[in-house]
């Protein structure tokens, strides 16, 4: 199936799929950080990610990458990207005084380890529902994360469509109801979504 042409029923399977994911993975993140979460789907399809203009207006204010890729019948990875008012802000909430306190490789390590729980956790959502719809076996890998520039991400991103071989996309976020946080949450897989899907649905 030529991915222009997906037609508008394979289309709202994929939407229930994506919403259904984003979801449970909203509610996850709010049992574990204790806040109320919601999803907002922003964008989703056939073909690569764009460029996501808010990384760019954040310029040299820095932000947290959180990749977690995955392996089977098809492939692909998920990204957490949040800024440093937000980590230090979910920290504040969640994590010890004494290790929002103290500034040593120690309490660092613990603030890293908790970004990628929590990316771990939301990606765990989304394989199980991804597996399920098309009936595959999907294994994650270890969850990686890096540190860089607002205006860095969407040259960051470009370059993981290529690795990826994008060929459907989730662009997502994961917002605090009252809390004022909201990361985004990105999906990309290569080719074979679609080709597996298209023969599992019908029209």
């Amino acid at each position: 199936m030529p991915y222009q042409d997906i037609s508008e029923a394979h289309i709202e399977v994929y939407r229930e799929m994506v919403e259904e994911a984003l979801d449970k993975a909203a509610q996850a993140m709010g049992q574990m950080l204790r806040i109320r979460m919601k999803y907002d789907l922003m964008d989703f399809g056939a073909g690569l990610l764009e460029p996501i203009e808010e990384f760019d207006l954040l310029g040299r204010f820095k932000v947290n990458v959180v990749k977690v890729a995955f392996r089977g019948e098809l492939k692909g990875s998920f990204y957490f990207i949040i800024n440093v008012h937000e980590t230090q802000l979910i920290n504040k909430v969640c994590l010890p005084e004494s290790v929002n306190t103290t500034r040593n490789s120690e309490a660092t390590m613990m603030k890293h380890d908790f970004m990628t729980e929590i990316e771990n956790l939301i990606a765990s959502m989304s394989i199980t529902e991804i597996s399920e719809f098309l009936g595959v076996q999907l294994n994650m890998e270890v969850p990686q994360m890096r540190s860089m520039k607002g205006e860095e991400v969407n040259e960051y991103l470009e370059h993981q469509n290529d690795v990826n071989r994008t060929q459907f996309f989730v662009k997502s976020a994961l917002k605090g109801v009252a809390v004022n946080i909201s990361p985004y949450f990105l999906w990309m897989i290569d080719e074979k979504f679609i080709e597996i899907s298209s023969k599992n649905i019908v029209s």
